[in-house]
């Protein structure tokens, strides 16, 4: 029964967020999603993209594998976090609307994170720079930093990726409960508490609100690591699985 709630009309794309890869090794980014939307019959395709690199960046590369992949037809597109901007950005920029059913954005900052404005203001603009010329060596650009401050996904990215009628758009997302130490990673304990005193509630990196986008399916408990089952499916109490299977299942009922 639960592989009948699961299956799209359409190919699903999963796009993995900035820092990340697609999987490491064995283990996939989004543990456990693959098999169970396999299991449910959809054709998944999941890119690799730079982990370090600016929001057009990732969304060139991200068109140019998916028409390789998937040259013809509509396509359903689920971004985690950054994954979700560049989800919107190929979608509304690249000239890909007509070929984009849906996307789906889950713990993306769609209106940036006040995390990011901290870490930013943190940084002189001198060691910006150096670090700059040290990700160039290996391909990556620390702009991406900056793309995910409020200013920006407020300012530039809205005027680059505005949803368009012709696309539906989802979002999800999860929000750390107390007691924090034992509902997140410890990475999150101290962003958490500053992003709650900015923006309210939040997963440790993405406040819910910023995470609402078109039109919101769910908001479980959990950090920004819970959302895509990790580590290795110990999501701190958060049931993952669920989780998924809420998304996915109402993506189906919506006809996509």
């Amino acid at each position: 029964m639960t592989s009948d709630l699961l299956r799209l009309k359409y190919p699903i794309v999963l796009v993995h967020g900035l820092g990340a890869r697609s999987n490491f090794g064995p283990i996939d980014y989004f543990y456990g999603l693959p098999d169970l939307l396999r299991s449910a019959h959809n054709q998944i395709f999941i890119p690799k993209l730079t982990p370090f690199q600016t929001i057009e960046f990732r969304a060139t590369q991200l068109k140019e594998q998916i028409e390789k992949a998937i040259p013809d037809g509509k396509i359903n597109l689920v971004g985690h976090s950054m994954g979700g901007l560049d989800a919107r950005y190929l979608t509304s920029k690249l000239g890909f609307a007509e070929r984009v059913a849906s996307v789906t954005t889950i713990g993306t900052p769609n209106r940036g994170t006040s995390a990011s404005d901290l870490a930013v203001d943190a940084v002189s603009p001198a060691a910006f720079s150096a670090m700059d010329r040290f990700l160039k060596l290996m391909g990556s650009s620390s702009t991406a930093l900056m793309q995910i401050t409020r200013s920006y996904c407020n300012g530039p990215l809205a005027l680059d990726a505005p949803n368009l009628p012709q696309v539906a758009y989802f979002s999800a997302t999860t929000a750390i409960s107390n007691p924090v130490v034992t509902k997140a990673l410890p990475i999150f304990w101290v962003p958490h508490r500053l992003v709650k005193q900015i923006e309210g509630d939040n997963d440790g990196f993405v406040s819910v609100e910023s995470a609402r986008w078109g039109e919101h399916i769910c908001t479980y408990a959990g950090d920004h690591y819970s959302q895509i089952g990790q580590i290795l499916g110990r999501a701190r109490g958060m049931d993952y699985i669920k989780f998924y299977t809420e998304i996915f299942s109402r993506l189906r009922r919506d006809g996509m």
